[in-house]
């Protein structure tokens, strides 16, 4: 299938070069260390009541690690369509992708899933680090029964990379942008501190993040709670899973329209 060649030659990129690997691995669980020990630091041991009674999950280190694997995943298609479309435009190749059979969509979203898969692999290995190095209570059963919400978030987080896609046509050079953006969800959805400590506005404004849902309810499944726990969390999922890919797309077909007009040109 030609989708799944773009996904190929990001794989084969990616792990020809086992210094590349090594290096985000390492990257990965370098700053998960530092943020688990920056917040026992702060709430002055592991175990915090504040986050038991508001998020189900006491254990700082079990609230970080779920919290920054899924972020880390869920930036996968923001990068890919900020740095994948670049490295196409610089290598001059975006504007025969755009004639060829296979249309720039499918090629933007094989892109974006390519990475995310990539990204998923690193961050099991940075998983399964943390779990060791903090000694986190892992529960494997409930461990597959997250998988479906996760693979759900899968589909929210590949929608938002679109817009991205699009702004790099028209604007080429929107990495900074990206960034802020990357580390503002961050701050918004719970990563490393729960909901309940920011104001309410801004508690409110995180909802429209997918992040903020799939992180709530992966770690109540993790910690051994029903389905029925989740429903909140689920039903946000596929209200926003839809809305995400239908402003995505709109956002990258006005972009599309406007390069054409534009010209692709390089970077």
């Amino acid at each position: 299938m030609a989708f799944l060649a773009p996904i190929e030659k990001e794989f084969r990129m990616f792990f020809r070069y086992p210094l590349r690997v090594l290096s985000s691995i390492l990257v990965g669980i370098v700053f998960l260390v530092q943020f688990v020990y920056f917040g026992e630091a702060i709430l002055g041991g592991r175990y915090s009541s504040l986050l038991q009674a508001s998020t189900g999950v006491g254990d700082y280190p079990t609230y970080a690690l779920i919290g920054y694997v899924l972020w880390w995943v869920s930036s996968s298609p923001l990068e890919a369509s900020v740095w994948g479309i670049r490295q196409e435009l610089q290598r001059g190749t975006l504007e025969s992708n755009v004639a060829s059979p296979t249309g720039l969509l499918e090629m933007v979203i094989s892109l974006a899933a390519g990475w995310m898969l990539m990204d998923s692999v690193v961050m099991s290995i940075v998983f399964l680090a943390g779990v060791s190095t903090f000694g986190v209570s892992l529960s494997w059963t409930a461990l597959l029964r997250a998988l479906p919400v996760i693979g759900l978030a899968f589909l929210a987080f590949l929608g938002s990379g679109l817009i991205f896609a699009g702004l790099v046509m028209v604007l080429k050079n929107i990495g900074p942008f990206a960034q802020i953006f990357e580390f503002l969800v961050l701050f918004l959805s719970g990563v490393f501190f729960p909901l309940s400590t920011l104001p309410g506005w801004v508690a409110s404004a995180s909802k429209l993040i997918p992040l903020t849902h799939t992180a709530s309810a992966v770690r109540k499944l993790l910690a051994g709670m029903p389905y029925s726990a989740v429903t909140d969390e689920t039903l946000w999922l596929v209200i926003l899973t839809p809305l995400y890919w239908l402003v995505s797309y709109a956002v990258f077909r006005w972009a599309e329209k406007t390069a054409r007009v534009m010209g692709y040109g390089g970077y």
